[in-house]
């Protein structure tokens, strides 16, 4: 999976692009909505992708919808987004999208504030209020307020501001009654997602929610829901007041942004890549925390799906010690732009090593190494006409300086080039090292249990 900063989905009309979602129509009351890789940071879009960005707030997203179900309704629909769209189309939906209700949205970004921080701190250190809500005297940066705030915005175009408003405004724009389940309904979900997510050591500090209604007037949650896109995350055990603290969002991005000369409209300044990789890996932690869902730390790839017979002895072994993996067909001479995507992402997307398997000319291995600091493991796949030694003979015979660590031909190089992999990665997971072991000794085991079939030796 490479990263998406736009879509480019011909088999369905394009609505809208929002600052991260494009949103498409599926017939008459349906929507398709796309998680990009985009970024957007003081309501402008940066120029970069935050690779896998994307997928991450779609399952969070879905966890979450999941999670508080019993709250109040959303607009998803359970219908798989990759049979709406076209064959050609289905890796630009895959993992970041969903077909969701179409509802008309209330005009109202309903936020929850659990603690003093961003704009609330500023508007209570000039007032001691906060959107016209009194609040105790004496509270610091990041204070936990006595109970949760409900302080409305009204929602703006993009690349603007949203405005804040007052409750009285809300009411002004939708009914008092609709705004009061709005407020008790926002109130309910923080609390909820936040006691939960405390649970697991993270500390929600605000976050945002939409609503919209159906064609019978039945109020639904919409769009994102507790991301670390609308939402403050931060990990409990570092928490103090009186500091801005470490999150697990875009907060990195703005801490950078704050220390530019740069008056916060478009265009956007360049992003280092430092700033994107930290930033790409405080959401995977974010959705590992909150849902348990690890992120693929090693990709298995391959130059044709003939390959897969070889590679999926790899697959096999990351399964059983439990590393979560991605596979893929990536071919260095059919798909040459997809290699170096895949390739110069790697590292931002959390690589931690590349698993390449391929025959005849097996350029794809080289390639990749040429383009990544994330190590490459080749394995050779045999060939029709020279039973892999022509691959063998591509994959090791290396440059000086473009190192790719080579493996037999066949399902045994590809089973230990997983098993190197693994090694690599529980030199620092004390857990992983000791599965190592136990795989080393049930060898071990396995191999002196072979003597008793053998017989008594003669004399």
């Amino acid at each position: 999976m490479t990263a998406l900063y736009q879509t480019s989905i011909r088999s369905l009309p394009l609505i809208a692009r929002g600052k991260v979602r494009d949103i498409y129509a599926v017939g008459e009351d349906k929507l398709l909505m796309v998680a990009s890789d985009r970024l957007s940071a003081f309501d402008v879009v940066m120029n970069e992708s935050i690779a896998d960005k994307g997928v991450v707030l779609n399952r969070m997203t879905e966890f979450w919808f999941a999670k508080l179900a019993h709250v109040v309704p959303n607009h998803l629909t359970g219908i798989d987004p990759e049979t709406v769209v076209a064959s050609t189309e289905v890796d630009q939906v895959r993992g970041r999208a969903v077909v969701a209700k179409r509802l008309k949205p209330l005009p109202v970004e309903a936020v929850v504030r659990g603690y003093l921080i961003g704009g609330g701190w500023k508007d209570y250190q000039a007032s001691g209020q906060v959107c016209g809500i009194d609040l105790p005297a004496g509270l610091k940066q990041a204070s936990r307020l006595p109970e949760p705030i409900f302080t409305p915005a009204r929602k703006a175009a993009v690349g603007e501001h949203d405005e804040n408003i007052s409750f009285e405004t809300v009411i002004e724009m939708i009914g008092e009654p609709l705004a009061k389940e709005i407020r008790r309904i926002s109130i309910q979900l923080y609390q909820e997602a936040a006691a939960y997510a405390l649970e697991q050591g993270i500390i929600i500090a605000d976050t945002k929610f939409e609503f919209g209604l159906d064609d019978k007037g039945v109020l639904h949650l919409m769009d994102e829901v507790l991301t670390a896109d609308s939402s403050r995350y931060w990990p409990a055990d570092s928490y103090a007041e009186g500091i801005s603290p470490p999150s697990f969002d875009k907060q990195y991005v703005r801490d950078y942004l704050e220390t530019l000369d740069w008056g916060k409209t478009a265009p956007a300044p360049a992003l280092p890549p430092h700033v994107i990789e930290r930033t790409a890996a405080k959401y995977r932690e974010a959705l590992f925390r909150i849902a348990g869902v690890r992120m693929p730390v090693v990709g298995v790839v391959m130059g044709s799906q003939s390959d897969w017979d070889v590679m999926k002895h790899a697959v096999d072994i990351l399964d059983q010690f439990g590393i979560p993996h991605e596979a893929r067909v990536v071919s260095a001479h059919r798909m040459p732009d997809t290699l170096y995507d895949y390739a110069e992402q790697a590292c931002a997307r959390g690589l931690r090593g590349i698993i390449a398997g391929a025959g005849g000319a097996a350029h794809l291995p080289g390639m990749l190494a040429a383009k990544t600091t994330v190590p490459v493991f080749g394995v050779p796949v045999p060939s029709k006409y020279l039973r892999g030694e022509d691959s063998l003979y591509s994959i090791v015979q290396m440059p000086k300086g473009i190192p790719v660590a080579t493996f037999a031909i066949g399902e045994a190089g590809a089973a230990n080039a997983a098993l190197h992999v693994i090694a690599t990665l529980a030199t620092e997971d004390e857990v992983l090292r000791d599965r190592l072991a136990a795989f080393r000794a049930e060898q071990t085991s396995a191999a002196v249990s072979m003597n008793a079939s053998l017989g008594k030796p003669t004399e």
